[in-house]
């Protein structure tokens, strides 16, 4: 079979001549995505780590987050190699054949470390919510639910990896468009589909769990608010992971696969980094006290604060204000927090349970003075 190698990649649409040379990808503007996305996931994962060095206690949570990190720089250094070649929204045809070779290789090696980033990162958050919403020693509706969830993130993220791994035999029939011979037994493209919906699927119900249990806490409306705001940026990764669905749907229906792949790319990526910042928001704050001047920074905000709630209100209202004492914040609430948040039905359950104890005493106490009567 003769194969004109240094020819484009696909046929170009009518009236439209190959550029091998201003292929008219982006470069510049791909390193800037890699490198923030980068920025942000180490950021998020230093202070998560940060602060469990502070309170001493690495969890299961905090070893998954730096997993994932380590992978995640696999997955970025194949990006930054596609960001060189064949560059960010390159069009097929203005990419000679014999590229696309390296090209396939390093979209294959993507997608195999995609399966362990999502899977670290989904079962941490998991994992931390079982930490923070259900008390220790309960088996209740949501223990199991997460559980489910937890084990069911674990198999499929498992089962898709290795489908992607072994989708063709001999593997190199993946990326080797001129290899003769093997067979591919996986539609490659039907799974892409199919773990973009199931993506959806998991994204949605992960969204949808924490703010289900929050407002069944047994706690004030605001706090509610407060944590339901928190735990709310599992929106961004959630979006993304619709718009990444949209060009994999983009990607069924053309043959301008590395056009397509960009986009795909882009928001795996910040999929993935949203997903880093979840667990790292709550975070923050202790890591931050720990870095030098922190304490200065802190006092004079809190000064500023103080000065200009006293030029908003009545002065003679504070001389006779009493003094209130100090809620929690949002974010220790919900970072490393080994005490199960109680719901309203748990409160309920001891509220019943004291009351039932305070009546039991009385009881004995009677039947004791009968006792030395007789």
């Amino acid at each position: 079979m003769n194969v004109d190698l240094e020819g484009p990649a696909m046929t170009p649409p009518p009236g439209v001549i190959p550029d091998f040379v201003n292929t008219g990808g982006q470069h510049t503007s791909g390193y800037i995505w890699l490198i923030a996305s980068a920025v942000i996931a180490t950021l998020a994962v230093l202070a998560r780590v940060v602060s469990s060095s502070v309170a001493k206690k690495f969890v299961l949570e905090d070893w998954l987050m730096v997993t994932a990190l380590g992978i995640f720089a696999g997955i970025q250094y194949v990006s930054w190699k596609l960001v060189g070649l064949p560059g960010m929204w390159t069009h097929q045809w203005n990419i000679q054949l014999k590229d696309m070779t390296p090209i396939l290789y390093h979209l294959h090696l993507a997608a195999v470390f995609y399966g362990p980033i999502a899977m670290c990162i989904k079962v941490a958050i998991l994992v931390n919510w079982l930490r923070i919403f259900v008390p220790k020693g309960q088996r209740n509706f949501t223990f199991w639910m997460l559980h489910v969830m937890i084990w069911a993130n674990i198999f499929y993220y498992i089962i898709t990896t290795l489908t992607e791994v072994f989708r063709c035999w001999p593997r190199e029939k993946i990326w080797n468009l001129f290899y003769e011979g093997g067979s591919c037994l996986v539609d490659v493209e039907a799974q892409n589909f199919a773990t973009s919906v199931i993506n959806f699927v998991s994204d949605s119900a992960i969204l949808a769990l924490p703010q289900w249990m929050i407002w069944k806490l047994n706690m004030s409306t605001q706090k509610k608010w407060g944590l339901s705001l928190l735990f709310a940026i599992g929106i961004g990764a959630w979006s993304f992971g619709i718009i990444r669905t949209v060009y994999f749907v983009h990607l069924i229906k053309t043959e301008d696969a590395t056009y397509e792949f960009s986009g795909i790319a882009v928001w795996t990526i910040w999929e993935l980094t949203t997903g880093f910042l979840i667990m790292g928001i709550p975070a923050f704050p202790r890591a931050f006290k720990v870095l030098p001047g922190s304490e200065a920074i802190i006092t004079l905000f809190r000064s500023l604060s103080s000065k200009t709630d006293l030029s908003k209100s009545n002065p003679w209202r504070h001389m006779y204000k009493p003094k209130t004492r100090k809620r929690r914040s949002v974010f220790e609430i919900s970072e490393l927090d080994t005490h199960g948040l109680d719901t309203v039905e748990s409160a309920e359950v001891e509220h019943t349970v004291s009351h039932e104890s305070v009546e039991v005493e009385p009881k004995r106490d009677v039947e004791m003075q009968q006792a030395e009567t007789v």
